[in-house]
């Protein structure tokens, strides 16, 4: 039997992973009634963490930033498919920033396979990718991010700050609130902004799902950018609608 605090963090953590869960299945994973369970959700939605709905709840969108090893997992093969697409824009020989995020890792493990790039990096997880490539890989310094797994402070921005490179690849953690990409950390926010004022060409990583979620930093207004990169299963209304802001490009 668990304490009340401990069942309520590991409910939350189901719905982080599963993005909805029943009562009926809560009730029978940690051996209580229905009436408790209702009681948990209850709690967890005052304090902003979830959406009651009928027979359950689903987790509030913006509510919690997701670990980058969560993030990974979700979408997977869209994202691939996108890295493919990107691929597509990047010149011979030229020099780039790779922003934090799991599209833009993606991107990282194709650009494992290819040499001759000059890349520059926030993403310890890109980094550690492209220690294994033939290109000349920077990371940037600065306090380190548990929760996107990268670096970032004024020393990461100071050294942003100290180049130009010819593009730039970042990710978004939805926009379906705010006129512009977006994520759930002000300090990666900072980051990017840096990164898109230091690339003559900019564009964002975003799956066909980011078209629906909400978050809460902006990094920029659409029109700041070169291109978004999405699925063409994305909402089409949506697709055309932000295409009189930027170009889209689906795949």
């Amino acid at each position: 039997m668990y304490i009340v605090d401990e069942r309520r963090k590991m409910i939350l953590d189901d719905i982080i992973s599963a993005g909805t869960v029943h009562v009926s299945e809560l009730a029978k994973k940690y051996s209580v009634t229905y009436e408790t369970i209702r009681k948990d959700l209850t709690y967890l939605e005052q304090k902003g963490l979830l959406v009651k709905s009928h027979g359950g709840a689903t987790l509030k969108q913006g509510a919690i930033e997701h670990s980058f090893q969560v993030r990974e997992k979700e979408n997977t093969v869209y994202k691939k498919a996108i890295a493919r697409k990107a691929l597509e824009f990047i010149p011979a020989n030229s020099s780039m920033i790779i922003g934090t995020g799991s599209s833009t890792f993606e991107l990282a493990n194709l650009l494992c396979l290819k040499s001759g790039y000059k890349i520059f990096t926030d993403s310890l997880p890109v980094a550690s990718i492209l220690i294994e490539s033939d290109n000349q890989v920077f990371l940037f310094g600065g306090e380190l991010r548990k929760k996107s797994s990268s670096v970032f402070g004024g020393w990461a921005v100071s050294m942003i700050n100290g180049i130009n490179v010819d593009l730039c690849f970042i990710g978004t953690d939805g926009f379906h609130n705010l006129s512009g990409p977006s994520t759930p950390s002000s300090s990666d926010a900072f980051i990017d902004k840096a990164i898109i004022a230091h690339s003559e060409k900019k564009y964002v990583l975003g799956d066909y799902s980011k078209f629906q979620r909400s978050s809460l930093f902006k990094i920029c207004e659409w029109n700041e950018i070169t291109a978004l990169i999405t699925n063409d299963i994305a909402d089409k209304d949506r697709v055309n609608e932000l295409s009189k802001q930027t170009k889209v490009i689906t795949c």
